[in-house]
């Protein structure tokens, strides 16, 4: 068995070359940043820590954010403004700049004049320290939150502060210069408009003045009885300047038309317009080729479907044809819809653009045929004007084209000072901005800022100790499912599905108090499954660290073995904490410590007198000792002897060890032994660990059969009873020995130690091959 465990020891080594180990162990202590989902999921095991200090953590946080930040109060003055001016004889302003001038209240409100002289108030000056060093006014933009309601024409000022006086103060502040803001603005532009009107009626005043001074003089000139001398042909030309007048009038009407939809059809056609979806849609679903090609398709998805129902197989040579052609129709059928798109979209391009150039010289052509009648209307009126003027200067034409001019100014001035009476009434009217109140001093906090602040540092903190608790949990590397050991562990792991099938099929429910698989499963394999000889096994049972109990696993084994029917001895090595003999009360009974290797090993009287009875018949117990002289390990060469010398008692010696990288004397025990087993339990043991454990072992030419994994629960039932005394057998349960087989058995153990030398000194040049026992894979040792 040691030859067997040293060489699969050797082989995984020569196997999993160091580099590569080095490199896995950092990995697993240096891991790179995990996902957040991880973390979440990690904060499972440690779930009711979580909750309690998140909530402790949380609820801090919520409390500091509520104590320091300080509650607002807020301060709300209302205004009027109508959407509609309120007019007695006609409207002068459309409703869409009512609605402009209502909405642009609000702007106005916040603009940066009414903010700066808000800031000249007096009830502002009067606040002491209110006002920040820097930009004042963006600082105050901040407080204010204006908002309209076109429905009911009210515009809300509200400015919020930690002081209720400073938030009443600023609010009536801004609005009473909103106010004068507005009301000087609405005067300066009625003074203004009111000033224009009446230089409009003044000039209209005074051109109708020089109009009568003309038409008196040509009244004169002509003679009070003109009126009757006027000819037939005259009249007639007359009426042809009238006419023309109003065909020329008409022609420049329409020659402004005519260029506004010029100006405005290359405005909206300045850039290309783009072509309608929806268009293109409808001639491509009108394509012929394109309904051919998805009536194909059609055919190819139903066939695929109705092979689907006869329960074909996808991967029939069938079924995989008509999916690949299915597949081939579709891209040839894309290609085809995106080649035709592209000709229909560049085709109804084309013709858009030819419409549109059509249209632009149709529009060019109508403007010529304009330019070209008014210009021929203003040589007919010209010639007319000088006919008239030659031939009959002192007709009564001049006279009545004069009355018409007259006429017309008199309109006009009439028209103007009526506009200008309705303004000045207009303006005598109820004004479009009014106030409704000022602020009144606020007597309620609002505190939600302070309920957001707290919300969110809430959630921050219980984020943060879920990150913090997630993060340890992930670093922590513990051993929480039996794939943790599978996927890292160079060498065989015991109880991996007993440990899943004992595990609770709920979230609640306690875990089943039985004995390990992992503790079945190792004995049948190292120990029962090998003693074909009569040399019995010696198995130490030892673990990563020391803070692991792994004297639980050892009961469980010599339990295990005596209901077998097997002889075992129990030995007591842990020198990390004892806590084997302390669990079964022998800590200050004599033991191990106490027998001494001088001249010779001790002897097998000597050792029976440590020998401690147990509630097993089949199963014998050495404690640990008592300290001797400030000594507290134990010399492998005692541990030497003990085997040495109850190995013709006893079909398996379970050695209770130290740990390996926990104890210093651990390497040194376990290399007096057949082979060594890791104890490792959920949620107490580190995988990272048992990785470097292995690793160390490996280097060291400790030999190992593997891992169990035990759920760290359970009652194994094994007791002491020290009234009971335990002599030797005389025989093993497995062969009788005689004195010869003795000295055999000494020979072979003398010949293993040799053996096992030999292989430790040319381990460093050469390595041997792997054993027939063993079977050797990348990163694992299975042995037989």
């Amino acid at each position: 068995m040691s030859i067997h465990s040293d060489t699969g020891c050797r082989s995984v080594t020569s196997a999993v070359q160091p580099p590569t180990m080095h490199n896995a162990i950092g990995a697993s202590f240096h891991r790179g940043i995990p996902e957040f989902s991880d973390l979440m999921l990690a904060c499972r095991h440690h779930a009711v820590l979580t909750f309690v200090v998140a909530s402790v953590f949380a609820a801090a946080l919520a409390l500091a954010a509520w104590t320091m930040i300080r509650p607002n109060y807020h301060a709300e003055a209302l205004v009027r403004v109508r959407e509609k001016s309120n007019v007695v004889f006609a409207p002068q302003t459309s409703r869409s700049e009512d609605i402009a001038f209502f909405r642009s209240q609000a702007a106005l409100v916040r603009s940066h004049q009414v903010l700066s002289a808000a800031f000249d108030d007096e009830d502002v000056r009067q606040l002491p320290d209110a006002i920040p060093e820097g930009d004042r006014v963006e600082w105050l933009d901040g407080l204010l939150r204006v908002e309209t309601q076109s429905g009911s024409e009210v515009i809300s000022i509200t400015v919020h502060h930690e002081s209720p006086q400073a938030a009443q103060a600023y609010c009536n502040a801004i609005t009473r210069a909103y106010l004068d803001e507005i009301t000087h603005r609405i005067a300066s532009d009625r003074q203004l408009r009111e000033t224009q009107l009446e230089h409009a009626v003044a000039a209209a005043d005074s051109q109708l003045d020089a109009l009568w001074d003309e038409l008196n003089s040509v009244a004169r000139s002509v003679g009070s009885d003109s009126s009757e001398s006027l000819t037939i042909r005259d009249e007639m030309q007359f009426r042809s300047y009238r006419d023309y007048a109003q065909q020329l009038q008409a022609a420049q009407l329409r020659g402004n038309q005519l260029q506004s939809q010029l100006d405005e059809f290359q405005a909206s056609h300045s850039e290309s317009s783009a072509v309608s979806e929806e268009v293109v849609e409808k001639l491509l679903r009108q394509n012929a080729e394109i309904i051919a090609a998805r009536k194909q398709l059609l055919g190819l998805e139903l066939q695929c479907q109705q092979m689907e129902k006869i329960a074909a197989s996808a991967e029939s040579p069938q079924m995989r044809r008509l999916t690949d052609q299915r597949d081939l129709f579709a891209g040839e059928l894309e290609e085809l819809v995106k080649r035709t798109r592209a000709e229909i979209s560049e085709t109804l391009q084309i013709q858009a653009q030819s419409e549109r150039q059509q249209l632009l010289a149709k529009l060019k052509q109508q403007i010529e045929l304009n330019r070209s009648e008014k210009e021929f209307l203003r040589e007919r009126l010209t010639e007319l004007n000088s006919v008239v003027s030659r031939t009959t200067p002192k007709t009564a034409v001049p006279l009545d084209m004069s009355r018409h001019a007259v006429d017309r100014q008199s309109r006009l001035a009439d028209g103007l000072w009526k506009t200008l009476q309705e303004f000045r009434i207009e303006s005598q009217s109820q004004p479009r901005v009014a106030l409704q109140s000022l602020a009144t001093l606020p007597e309620q906090a609002n505190h939600s800022r302070q309920l957001r602040a707290a919300a969110v540092s809430g959630m921050g903190g219980w984020m943060l100790v879920m990150f913090m608790i997630g993060y340890l949990e992930w670093r922590d590397c513990r051993v929480r499912s039996p794939r943790d050991l599978i996927s890292r562990s160079a060498f065989p792991v015991f109880g991996t599905n007993s440990y899943a099938a004992s595990q609770p099929k709920a979230w609640f429910g306690l875990r089943q108090k039985q004995v390990s698989g992992g503790v079945r499963e190792a004995a049948a394999r190292i120990i029962l499954r090998n003693q074909e000889g009569t040399s019995p096994v010696t198995l130490m049972v030892t673990s990563c660290i020391a803070g692991e109990p792994r004297h639980v696993v050892s009961q469980e084994m010599v339990v295990l073995l005596g209901n077998f029917g097997r002889r075992v001895l129990l030995v007591d090595c842990d020198t990390d904490r004892s806590e084997l003999s302390h669990a079964l009360g022998a800590a200050q009974s004599p033991g191990i410590r106490q027998l001494a290797v001088a001249a010779q090993p001790p002897s097998a009287q000597a050792i029976a007198e440590l020998l401690i009875a147990t509630n097993q018949d089949a199963v014998d117990f050495i404690p640990v000792g008592t300290i001797v002289d400030d000594q507290a390990w134990i010399d492998p060469r005692t541990l030497r002897a003990v085997i040495a010398a109850m190995r013709q008692h006893y079909d398996a010696i379970i050695i209770n060890g130290p740990s390996i990288m926990g104890s210093a004397e651990g390497a040194l025990l376990a290399e007096e032994v057949d082979s060594s087993v890791i104890a490792v339990f959920v949620d107490q043991s580190r995988w990272n660990q048992l990785v470097l454990c292995e690793q160390s072992a490996c280097e060291s030419g400790i030999p190992l059969s593997g891992s169990i994994l035990h759920p760290g629960s359970g009652k194994p039932g094994l007791r002491l009873s020290p009234d009971q005394k335990r002599a030797l057998p005389k025989k093993s349960l497995i062969a009788e020995d005689t004195d010869r087989e003795t000295a055999l058995q000494q020979e072979i153990g003398e010949l293993q130690e040799e053996i096992r030398r030999v292989q430790a000194d040319g381990d460093e040049s050469n390595q041997q091959d792997p054993s027939q026992d063993v079977t050797t894979h990348p990163g694992k040792a299975t042995h037989s």
